[in-house]
């Protein structure tokens, strides 16, 4: 069984020490992006792994393949074509100042050349397919790609991965809702955020709570299961929810501070993929998943790279010093 992810690899350019992007002079550079952040905490828990992007024929390509063989995601599909790769920039949100990031990604390798990796690919039954909305936003090509391939995956009985994840300032939410919808039939797994309920798809008002907006969700796309991660700013907690065919779960809230909101998102995701592949009671895979989340606020990697027992011990160790 392989976990393969489709999407873009990406720069994150950030300023030290809090810094506003205006006054910047030097940047911090992580790579990532939200299918190869899940990748690598899935390789880090023993999954085998395949990244399906493209990159540019340069350092800046060679980096980001660097990233994924020091995590040992799986590089068999990579491909390479010239041009440049796709970058962001983040400015780190700091008391009540908000965050920001810019995104540089137009006609990026990806954009250009993205579809051609989803062609021919070495899939079977049984393995999970991952994509995110940011994917789906690079551009019409690759969303009409997606779309086709994903109908033809769904034949062959690969477990389909997807997180709405939906970013205002890469496409609107015009552009967003039919392709969003044209995907959700045919989803296996879903990651979602009440306000893709009740402000992008618009199935559910303000007023109802995360187990309603999950069953209204969920009876209109025929998905199997559905899990979100949902924080109480005010509380400065953390928890999972997931609902099943027969079950509506709701996990531990554990307290966490932010040191970085990065890939917290794609912990989660990897946390629950990791308990459905070990088939874990789903009690046991979004409290997993829950922890994954926390621990990634802690680190300033784009990705969660730590080992499965480092989770598990999350509770009954926290804030101690191993010896």
């Amino acid at each position: 069984m392989t976990v393969f992810g489709f999407g873009e690899v990406l720069l994150r350019y950030t300023p030290p020490d809090y810094k506003q992007l205006k006054d910047a002079n030097t940047f911090g550079v992580n790579v990532g992006g939200a299918e190869l952040n899940a990748l690598v905490t899935l390789s880090q828990f023993g999954h085998a792994t395949e990244m399906l992007t493209v990159l540019p024929q340069h350092a800046l390509g060679n980096l980001a393949m660097k990233k994924m063989y020091q995590t040992q995601v799986g590089t068999t599909c990579v491909k390479y074509h010239d041009g440049r790769i796709g970058t962001y920039y983040m400015e780190e949100s700091f008391d009540f100042r908000s965050g920001k990031v810019i995104y540089d990604r137009e006609h990026s390798t990806f954009a250009e050349h993205g579809e051609s990796v989803i062609d021919g690919l070495p899939i079977q039954s049984g393995d999970y397919f991952v994509l995110t909305g940011i994917t789906l936003a690079v551009n019409k090509v690759v969303r009409q790609h997606i779309v086709d391939t994903l109908a033809k995956l769904k034949q062959q009985g690969v477990k389909i991965v997807f997180d709405i994840n939906f970013r205002s300032n890469l496409w609107s939410k015009e552009e967003a809702v039919p392709v969003i919808k044209s995907v959700l039939p045919l989803v296996d797994v879903l990651f979602f955020g009440k306000k893709d309920a009740t402000h992008l798809l618009e199935t559910n008002s303000e007023e109802d709570d995360m187990k309603t907006c999950a069953e209204t969700i969920q009876s209109q796309y025929e998905i199997p299961l559905m899990a979100s991660s949902n924080r109480d700013i005010g509380q400065s907690t953390l928890q999972g929810i997931m609902l099943s065919q027969q079950n509506y779960i709701e996990g531990q809230a554990y307290q966490y501070t932010v040191l970085n909101r990065i890939g917290a998102g794609d912990a989660f995701m990897a946390g629950v993929l990791h308990g459905l592949i070990r088939n874990w009671q789903l009690d046991e895979t979004i409290d997993f998943a829950t922890k994954c989340s926390v621990l990634q606020h802690t680190t300033n990697e784009d990705a969660l790279s730590v080992d499965e027992s480092d989770v598990h011990n999350l509770s009954s160790h926290f804030g101690e010093l191993s010896r």
